[in-house]
């Protein structure tokens, strides 16, 4: 085992979830190549560069900022070469990839976020389910191979769920303990509401988490919640002043309808191996109260207020069903984790390996009609 940092060991399940992220990598760098800009990528680039004045449900700020960045990335190289090289076709003609790169980093970001918290929540085996099903996502890999705001705020949101969770667990200690915890939740914060000011309806979800988890504390809470609030809201306006763009105005623009009761269908956005998958975890659930804890209802609860409430804002423009699959494939993580310890572990190892062979088919047929279009 190697040690590449003092917290940190590079083992066996280290190298399968690389392993795991590379076949992630491999069909995010296939799906951006294959596939030209689209308008609204465009939009969101000419946002970012400060050519376009922001239209209605695309003033995201963060995701305009970052689909400029490797156009600003390219202007600077050309500066900078000789002329030689900055009049090269590879310079003058980006390819898709190039551009669409920072949002695949993303994409793996958030990958391995979700190993790491599936893994210290829910063992080895929940964090290889867990990270299994979001490498062979369909839904994930779309979002992660396109410029959009999708991505960048299943990362933010998912980590400020967790962060506030984490924080939660550490207000007993010393709170000279608390400030780099803050600091990480002010970034998570800050990043989301730069994505879509609509999401600060999630830090209160945060916010009633860290109240359960530290009934005793409810006052440092407070304090921890305004710190990170002030970090989040600070992003929030260097964002907006980087790109000009002002905040969201569709944060008033509620619109409460049937959009809220046929996005609960998220499952189905990736394929019918994930409705199998969900569908099975949601029955140990609701069967079997070994199942029924914190860790396993957290993520079951945050996507369902995810969905329910973006949903609710159709002038932002997003892909809402996509928005809690990390927490699906979480949740299915942990109930897999606790089956796995039944007396029915070879059973369920059969039956999770053949659901795994059949989405890796599914998912590289879904893609491959994706790229075709």
């Amino acid at each position: 085992m190697l040690q590449a940092a003092k917290e940190f060991r590079i083992g066996r399940p280290q190298i399968l979830a690389g392993l795991m992220l590379l076949a992630f990598v491999v069909q995010c760098v296939w799906a951006a190549n294959s596939r030209k800009l689209s308008d609204l990528e465009k939009v969101y680039i000419a946002n970012g560069l400060g050519s376009l004045p922001a239209e209605s449900g695309t003033a995201s700020p963060l995701t305009a900022w970052t689909a400029a960045l490797p156009v600003r990335a390219i202007q600077l190289l050309r500066r900078v070469s000789p002329a030689s090289i900055s009049s090269s076709l590879a310079l003058a003609i980006p390819r898709p990839l190039l551009i669409r790169l920072p949002f695949i980093v993303f994409g793996v970001w958030l990958g391995g976020a979700l190993w790491w918290v599936s893994r210290r929540l829910f063992g080895d085996e929940g964090g290889y389910v867990a990270l299994g099903l979001d490498c062979s996502a369909p839904a994930t890999v779309m979002i992660s191979s396109e410029i959009g705001p999708e991505i960048i705020l299943a990362w933010s949101i998912f980590g400020l769920i967790y962060t506030a969770i984490g924080v939660a667990h550490t207000l007993y200690a010393s709170p000279r303990k608390w400030a780099p915890r803050i600091v990480i939740l002010g970034l998570a914060t800050g990043f989301a509401l730069a994505t879509a000011l609509w999401s600060a309806v999630i830090v209160l979800l945060a916010l009633v988490f860290m109240i359960y988890l530290a009934p005793g504390r409810r006052g440092s809470v407070l304090i921890v919640i305004a710190g990170a609030l002030v970090i989040g809201l600070a992003i929030l306006g260097f964002f907006c002043w980087a790109t000009g763009m002002p905040l969201n105005s569709s944060w008033v623009a509620v619109k409460p309808g049937m959009a809220m009761l046929t996005n609960l269908n998220f499952p189905f956005v990736d394929d019918y191996s994930l409705v199998a998958f969900f569908v099975a975890a949601l029955t140990a659930y609701g069967s079997w109260k070994r199942a029924r804890y914190f860790g396993n209802t957290a993520p079951l609860v945050t996507v369902f207020v995810i969905v329910i409430l973006f949903s609710a804002v159709p002038d932002l423009r997003l892909w809402t069903a996509a928005l809690g699959l990390s927490f699906v494939f979480v949740f299915v993580g942990g109930v897999a984790a606790d089956l796995l310890e039944t007396g029915f572990r070879r059973t369920l190892v059969w039956i999770l390996g053949a659901g795994f062979v059949l989405r890796a088919v599914l998912d590289l047929r879904t893609l491959w009609v994706y790229w075709l279009k």
